[in-house]
């Protein structure tokens, strides 16, 4: 038997290979979880705002990092706010570089916060720096910063309370500097 046309066969062999074609791969990699966990509760973090108090790139200054639930425009945009979840700890360097922080020795750690009137109001406070002696205080710290950009910032903290209790969260995103980073 003859074939009456080459382009006949090649239009079996395309559906041929088409058919066995892999299937497609569905497989969507896991996004950064910006979030932190305590005592089995997951809380979201939207937004970070870093102050970098440092006068001089010669010593070492204070760099404030601040996490919120809520998107940077509203911490800031001195309307009344409610069910904040605020994650603060300050990092003693020059500027911030991809390395791991161990000694933090401000932080804070609350949920349920509220800004009312331009005034910060502390819901449920989960970790503390203020009493070494209350079980709020952290035993010990990290926090890794992976990478590090003039737009966005990859870290992890973990605090590990005096209880025994432990916080630990990442971030993956944008930051704001309103005085900007050395």
């Amino acid at each position: 038997m003859k074939l009456k046309s080459p382009y006949f066969v090649v239009f079996m062999l395309t559906l041929a290979l088409l058919a066995c074609a892999p299937e497609e791969n569905n497989y969507t990699p896991e996004e950064p979880n910006n979030e932190f966990t305590f005592n089995g509760e997951t809380y979201n973090l939207e937004s970070l705002i870093i102050y970098d108090e440092n006068t001089s790139t010669n010593e070492p200054g204070v760099i404030r990092l601040s996490l919120f639930n809520k998107e940077s425009a509203v911490i800031t945009s001195n309307a009344d706010v409610n069910d904040v979840t605020y994650v603060y700890f300050e990092i003693n360097a020059t500027t911030l570089e991809n390395s791991t922080y161990t000694t933090i020795q401000e932080y804070n750690v609350s949920i349920n916060n509220s800004v009312v009137d331009s005034d910060f109001i502390t819901g449920t406070t989960l970790l503390n720096h203020s009493d070494p002696a209350s079980d709020l205080f952290a035993q010990s710290s990290a926090v890794n910063i992976t990478n590090f950009t003039a737009f966005n910032i990859v870290f992890t903290f973990t605090f590990n309370r005096a209880d025994g209790q432990v916080i630990s969260g990442s971030y993956d995103g944008n930051y704001l500097a309103p005085n900007g980073i050395n």
